[in-house]
């Protein structure tokens, strides 16, 4: 079937303006079916709504919980969340304490409203939904986990140690992004000159670098100064000098990508200048274990790189034809998608479906799953530690663990094999409209929050005894 958009000469077709016809290849006198267009990026669909909705409960449900107890004298909803939400995190910053089931639903139910609510936000906004924005963000990604290892050893100082763990460690990074995003649209009004431009790309790095040495950090006076000085430098030096590959990596990028980019990475040699120090202590005190970044991180890669000759074909067919697997032509909707048919059509879907197994993007969500897995697997099984999260327990439990999950590490490892299956499977499968395309990234977003992140983090624990 094929799709032709417009509007019919006839007076009887007028209402259906504002639909997409699909036609059949056959004669003029074939059925037409209508479907309604999808809604401009300026609007927010139901879901959004909902999400949006969801949110607003979340961060108002605390306070109102709090003022019931305290006008009313109803603590039971304060209770709820005092036990089960607010103690957990304090313990969190003063040791390690585990997840319950309240706060795993919660923190669940808010991270899948985070993720709607936050695309149809920045789709209005007009922000890029390419897939080098996911890699602008990855950096900051990689910060939480490094600075949440930081937390782990005990490095930052009292006053500040319970910033840095979950879930505020989350919102903590979504502020400095948001910061980010909020500065370099003001930045781009004092652009006059290309010269003017670089230097205000790197502002956002500088005011992130320096801001967190002021806040976080216990450097020396010299310290200070050399990593305010360096890390900029580092940055003109290998992405700004035309010589440099990197500078042509970077060359299609807009100023919001680059310094969310350079600030994310900034963020992270501050903190990696941090622990290194420590890393040292452990090695002389022979607590540094480096063996296992080989098997956590070495086993996931090859296992993407196998996934990825199946479908490199049809992901560099598709590049060259200046599509993205999986996101739909703009202007077509899901249910017009549904209604195609044909051999040519099925030609197509097929290799959309293999480019699938070759796309970076969904292949670091696989990766990121696979970390986990192998993580959990050895710091459980191998190094003695206790999984704290519900579900991971449960599943621990069920493949033979005691009540930390030892001695059932590889369920675990089982099951997120399983998952990064269904995640391939499922960008194999799903189509994106237009519109969605931001949804498409955050999603992947999520993925790296609840995999490749805390599979880091349990790497880092590892190799650095704490």
């Amino acid at each position: 079937m094929s799709a032709d958009e417009g509007e019919s000469e006839s007076a009887e077709d007028v209402g259906l303006t504002d639909e997409v016809v699909v036609a059949t290849q056959e004669k003029d006198s074939s059925p037409k079916v209508s479907f309604p267009r999808s809604l401009p990026n300026s609007e927010f669909a139901k879901h959004e709504l909902v999400a949006f909705t969801i949110i607003g409960l979340g961060m108002a449900l605390p306070g109102i919980a709090y003022l019931l107890g305290l006008f009313a004298d109803v603590w039971t909803l304060w209770d709820i969340i005092d036990i089960n939400i607010v103690q957990p995190i304090v313990g969190e910053g003063g040791g390690d304490s585990s997840y319950n089931p309240v706060d795993t639903a919660a923190y669940g139910i808010l991270l899948v409203a985070f993720i709607v609510s936050l695309s149809a936000l920045i789709r209005k906004w007009g922000i890029s939904s390419e897939d080098r924005m996911l890699y602008a963000l990855l950096p900051w990604v990689f910060w939480a986990v490094l600075v949440e290892v930081h937390e782990d050893a005990g490095l930052f100082a009292d006053n500040v140690d319970s910033w840095f763990v979950s879930p505020i460690i989350h919102f903590q990074t979504a502020g400095w992004i948001l910061l980010i995003g909020v500065f370099v649209p003001i930045l781009k009004e004092m652009e006059s000159s290309p010269e003017k431009e670089k230097f205000l790309t790197f502002l956002p790095l500088m005011m992130v670098v320096i801001s967190h040495v002021i806040l976080f950090y216990e450097f020396s006076v010299a310290g200070n100064i050399a990593v305010v000085i360096l890390i900029p430098a580092f940055f003109w030096f290998f992405f700004e000098v035309e010589e440099f590959s990197w500078n042509n990596w970077l060359k299609n990028w807009n100023q919001l990508e680059r310094s969310l980019l350079y600030a994310g990475i900034g963020a992270c040699i501050l903190t990696a200048a941090s622990l290194m120090g420590f890393a040292q202590t452990q090695l002389i005190a022979g607590e540094l274990t480096i063996w296992p970044a080989f098997v956590i991180l070495g086993c996931p890669l090859i296992i993407v790189l196998l996934l990825r000759r199946r479908g490199l074909d049809s992901f560099r067919k598709l590049l060259s034809e200046g599509k993205t697997p999986g996101v739909l032509d703009d202007g077509m909707t899901l249910e017009e998608w549904e209604s195609l048919e044909g051999n040519e059509f099925e030609e197509y879907e097929n290799v959309v479906k293999q480019a699938a197994f070759a796309t970076p993007i969904v292949l670091l969500a696989v990766y990121g799953q696979l970390v986990d897995g192998f993580a959990s697997w050895l710091g459980v099984d191998v190094f003695g530690y206790s999984e704290k999260h519900v579900l991971s327990t449960l599943v621990m439990r069920l493949a033979g663990g005691d009540e930390g999950g030892a001695g059932g590490g590889w369920g675990f490892f089982v099951v997120k094999m399983a998952l990064a299956l269904v995640v391939i499977l499922f960008f194999a499968e799903w189509r994106w409209e237009k519109r969605q395309s931001h949804l498409r990234l955050l999603v992947v977003l999520g993925l790296l929050t609840v995999g490749l992140a805390p599979g880091l983090r349990d790497l880092g624990r590892l190799m650095l005894g704490v």
